[in-house]
């Protein structure tokens, strides 16, 4: 009986024991859990706090490139048209589009550069009301003419007048030629002649091309030489 007794006293106190130390441990696991929970929420909220919005960060960007777009879409959008228009311009044969600024914000397009003819001025105005998304331009091309030829730049001392209508006669049937060629772009090549010698100058496509242009020059009776000082294009 005294054992029995014995026995169920230290079953009580092991049980006690085993109670009073899963207890300390839930204490201690529970203060670590939520010191763990505080920091994961900490850094989360600072994360996301400190991130502007959309509509911050295209305010910053508007102020920075001094634009107005509304939010992202609007900023594509003006940069899509803006390649379409540069694209346009880079493909017209009559028109040095490197030397053409343009910048397109909504559905209006502003131009700017240099040209060599009001021609060519209204021609890019034209090229940009095409474009869709563009129904308004401002062109503020500067028409920057090539210097005028004088008469002592055509007939210079040593060629007399007979000289000289041979010269132009020569350099009107090469533009012709290159004109009426099917494989070269005639416009974008300058023909001068000076005592029968030709220059050619302006772009070309290519290699060939150039050696073409070449060929069709010095075949021309009264053609004494040629410099070829044409440029391909990139």
């Amino acid at each position: 009986m005294k054992n029995t007794l014995f026995d169920s006293i230290t079953i009580s106190l092991s049980a006690l024991a085993l109670t009073t130390s899963l207890s300390a441990v839930a204490a201690n696991t529970e203060p670590a859990a939520n010191n763990s929970a505080h920091t994961e929420n900490t850094y989360t909220e600072k994360t996301y706090t400190e991130k502007r919005s959309a509509a911050e960060f295209w305010a910053d960007f508007k102020q920075d490139s001094k634009q107005t777009w509304q939010d992202s879409k609007a900023a594509f959008k003006d940069g899509w048209i803006e390649s379409k228009l540069e694209t346009a311009l880079i493909l017209n044969e009559h028109l040095n589009a490197f030397k053409i600024d343009i910048e397109v914000d909504k559905d209006m397009a502003t131009l700017g550069g240099e040209v060599h003819s009001d021609i060519e001025k209204e021609l890019a105005e034209n090229i940009a009301l095409g474009v869709e998304g563009i129904d308004a331009v401002t062109n503020n091309i500067k028409v920057i003419e090539k210097p005028a030829k004088t008469a002592e730049s055509v007939a210079p001392q040593g060629r007399n007048f007979a000289q000289y209508v041979a010269d132009v006669s020569t350099t009107a049937a090469i533009k012709t030629e290159l004109l009426a060629s099917p494989n070269i772009k005639g416009l974008a090549i300058d023909v001068d002649t000076l005592n029968h010698k030709v220059t050619l100058s302006g772009q070309v496509s290519s290699l060939e091309q150039k050696a073409l242009a070449q060929a069709i020059a010095a075949k021309h009776e009264n053609v004494k030489g040629v410099v070829n000082n044409l440029q391909i294009k990139s």
